[in-house]
């Protein structure tokens, strides 16, 4: 067993580096629960290391076993305390009370809610409250790693306590491995039993992954024809609108738009940061303001990845036994948060807004005031007051305007970003352009 570990951890470090190594598994953050010819177990000392393991270094480490043991490994790994793996859904036929695939600790009391999210959390909360009744089906959809599959679980892990039973979350890789392994089988009639007398609340995500597969998109239909039939609560998640998931059937596009449409945006910094001190509580990390800012400024387009980066840090902060400051993470986490280089000035950043709206840089120093000279000003004079840290003196400076109408122009391009999703998005777009990143 130790000269497998050893011809293993040898492999690895090949793979992944010698402090990454040293960080994750010589201090012993993960180890070796057991093996066997084409099967292996890892154990990571707590749930924080086992999410950053398994997000960053699980295929490094299938590949490592691989080469030593000359054969494809089943490689699982799991942490000290964690709920037992749900049995097969054969063994589970029959009872309502099987295990539900849902994840205990994404629950709406933990679920942290901003301008980005308000909505779908509100309908989610409804749904929970009153399955099969409020918005049936839900869709939400957003881009990965802001939240969905919280939310998915979050009301499944409500409807589970009230009702005590006939949740189910699946993906959609879930759904298609399960209807393959019945038809493998020949027990397919059991298969679609089961959506029609065991489960009363269906949460099936990533289903833009079923678009294409045809023998998977008539099963899905199916199941949404039987389970709407008898009322009973269907949520869905995607990282697009039903309207836009390529080579989806029309009936299925039909019917899964036929309910109420959920988006979750990124979120803001303050909401960022609000999920940064939540997380940090959990791991019991000191996380100072400074670092908290620094963190949401550079990965708010996504939680998961947010989290990813904390887990991380703590995981530094463990070994190397240093309080977490800028300091620190701009020495041990630099790919992550590079030190900040300097703001982009004001001829830069007019230029690039300019040439982003095909308009000239003389136009929006200008007076003309037809509207596609206007909206960029406003938006380029915004953009120097949040991205370059300018006061509104230097901002008209540089605008040749007075300070009245560039406080004016930020405070409105403020105000229409709150309701506007779309003006959102440019925005971190334009950030990005004069940023010199996009």
């Amino acid at each position: 067993m130790e000269a497998t570990w050893a011809a293993f951890c040898a492999a690895l470090e090949r793979r992944i580096g010698a402090q990454n190594m040293e960080i994750w598994f010589s201090s012993g953050a993960l180890r070796l629960g057991s093996t066997e010819p084409g099967r292996v177990r890892l154990l990571a000392e707590n749930r924080a290391t086992f999410e950053w393991v398994r997000d960053n270094f699980l295929t490094d480490i299938r590949t490592a076993w691989e080469e030593v043991q000359g054969r494809p490994v089943d490689v699982k790994v799991s942490w000290d305390g964690a709920p037992p793996e749900p049995e097969p859904m054969e063994h589970r036929r029959g009872s309502r009370r099987g295990a539900s695939r849902l994840e205990r600790g994404m629950a709406f009391e933990n679920f942290v809610v901003g301008k980005c999210n308000e909505f779908a959390h509100g309908v989610a909360c409804a749904v929970a409250d009153e399955p099969g009744v409020a918005y049936n089906p839900l869709f939400i959809y957003g881009s990965t790693g802001l939240g969905k599959t919280h939310l998915m679980h979050a009301i499944g892990n409500r409807v589970e306590r009230r009702l005590g039973g006939g949740v189910e979350y699946m993906t959609a890789q879930q759904f298609f491995d399960a209807m393959v392994s019945a038809f493998q089988n020949r027990n397919i009639s059991d298969f679609r039993e089961r959506f029609r007398s065991e489960i009363d609340v269906l949460l099936l995500d990533d289903v833009q992954f079923i678009a294409g597969r045809d023998r998977t998109e008539e099963e899905v239909f199916h199941v949404f024809e039987w389970m709407m039939q008898s009322r009973k609560q269907i949520v869905l998640c995607a990282d697009r609108p039903p309207n836009e998931i390529g080579k989806l059937e029309p009936r299925l596009r039909t019917r899964f738009s036929q309910g109420l449409i959920a988006d979750v945006q990124p979120p803001d910094v303050e909401t960022m940061m609000a999920i940064l001190g939540r997380k940090a509580e959990v791991l019991q990390l000191i996380l100072p303001s400074d670092v908290q800012y620094a963190i949401a400024q550079r990965v708010r387009n996504s939680v998961r990845e947010a989290e990813g980066v904390l887990n991380r840090l703590a995981a530094l902060h463990a070994f190397y036994g240093k309080p977490v400051s800028m300091a620190f993470i701009q020495e041990r986490m630099a790919d992550v948060l590079p030190p900040d280089s300097p703001p982009p000035s004001p001829e830069v950043i007019i230029q690039r807004v300019a040439e982003h709206y095909h308009i000239r840089s003389s136009d929006i120093r200008g007076d003309r005031r037809p509207a596609n000279i206007v909206f960029p000003r406003q938006l380029a004079m915004y953009l120097c007051r949040t991205v370059a840290r300018l006061s509104f003196p230097e901002i008209a400076r540089a605008f040749e305007r007075d300070n009245s109408t560039v406080q004016y122009a930020c405070k409105k391009v403020t105000k229409d970003a709150k309701t506007d999703p779309n003006l959102r998005a440019e925005l971190e777009l334009l950030e990005k352009i004069v940023r010199g990143e996009g």
